[in-house]
């Protein structure tokens, strides 16, 4: 188990903490922030190539901040691997290895080739490889050493798209095989709800929010998390003071939301939420579609409220509404589906 308590690490002039996180034997956790945001300072705190300003960082049940990174047991793999371009494969990985006599290391090192998808490549050297071998190699090389937990700085940055689904596969495996406690961090939202069990966003050097990836997708923190995990309908709002449970939007308009609201509040809607249908006189919010972008088998619709809203809807819902830009439409959100968030 990792568990970070009132971690602070400083570089420069730029702070990062305190941080509490906790990360179990066996969890995939993911440390997702901006770049810059200073993920991999973390990281590098809890491997010991950087001291830490303050706190407590235990693995294992051992504090570890003032250990030297040979004694803190924990494997580390970069973003570019870095391998020892004058060794082969196999050589790289044998370098992890603690003692042992040449046949046992040998042995070692094709189970951890053949755990990882390598075991053909044994013979090469790492200027041959692809980047995701190159990572797979990395990987192998700090399991020889029979880590007591696994940090991963941006692993799969370098790798080409098609590779980095079956990288993905691997990394998931080694962590619920071998029961190791992992942080991975990344910049890419994608990639990280397609690993963690838990996401941890880290903006501008302060852990935001921690959860499971739907539970940080769908329910945001607060405006911040919202908009790097790339919600697109983020607005300012007040509260009606003759319906506590309908927001007026800054910019015109209203939306009814499931709880009574604070004086001001930012809303925040998905634009798969957003339900659209033909415009009736009856009163009902209407908006105008000013443009239409084709996503897969969907299409966003940029709309006028007059605030701006974009609305997700299926490429068939748009053929049978006849959307195009300069039709008014009815506009509907469910009151459940309106996220209010503090407006600080």
């Amino acid at each position: 188990m990792i568990e970070l308590s009132g971690l602070e690490v400083v570089a420069g002039g730029f702070e990062v903490g305190p941080l509490d996180l906790r990360v179990d034997d066996g969890r995939y956790v993911v440390l997702l922030g901006p770049s810059g945001a200073g993920k991999s300072l973390v990281l590098e705190a809890v491997a010991g190539v950087r001291r830490a300003a303050a706190g407590r960082a235990v693995i294992e049940g051992v504090d570890v901040v003032g250990l030297p990174p040979e004694r803190r047991r924990v494997g580390l793999v970069f973003q570019d691997g870095l391998l020892f371009p004058h060794l082969t494969v196999a050589a790289n990985i044998a370098f992890g290895t603690r003692g042992g006599r040449g046949g046992e290391r040998r042995g070692e090192v094709e189970r951890l080739a053949e755990k990882v998808g390598v075991v053909g490549l044994l013979t090469r050297r790492p200027g041959s490889l692809s980047g995701g071998e190159r990572q797979r190699v990395a990987l192998a090389r700090a399991l020889a050493a029979h880590p007591r937990a696994l940090l991963l700085d941006e692993p799969l940055s370098a790798v080409d798209p098609e590779a980095r689904e079956g990288l993905q596969d691997v990394l998931r495996r080694v962590c619920r095989e071998r029961r190791l406690p992992v942080v991975h961090v990344t910049h890419d939202r994608h990639e990280a709800f397609a690993l963690a069990d838990e996401c941890a966003v880290l903006i501008d050097g302060r852990l935001h929010q921690t959860g499971r990836p739907l539970d940080v997708l769908r329910r945001p923190a607060d405006a911040a998390v919202a908009r790097f995990l790339g919600a697109r309908n983020v607005m300012r709002a007040r509260r009606d003071p003759r319906d506590h449970r309908v927001a007026l939007l800054a910019d015109g308009g209203s939306l009814r939301t499931a709880d009574e609201l604070p004086g001001e509040a930012v809303l925040v809607v998905r634009p798969e939420d957003v339900r659209l249908a033909p415009a009736t006189p009856d009163g009902s919010l209407t908006a105008t579609v000013t443009r239409l972008t084709l996503q897969g088998g969907h299409v966003l619709v940029r709309l006028e409220v007059p605030a701006a809203l974009d609305a997700l809807v299926p490429a068939a819902e748009v053929e049978r509404l006849g959307l195009a830009v300069g039709l008014r439409v009815a506009v509907s959100v469910r009151p459940t589906d309106v996220h209010v968030l503090p407006a600080g």
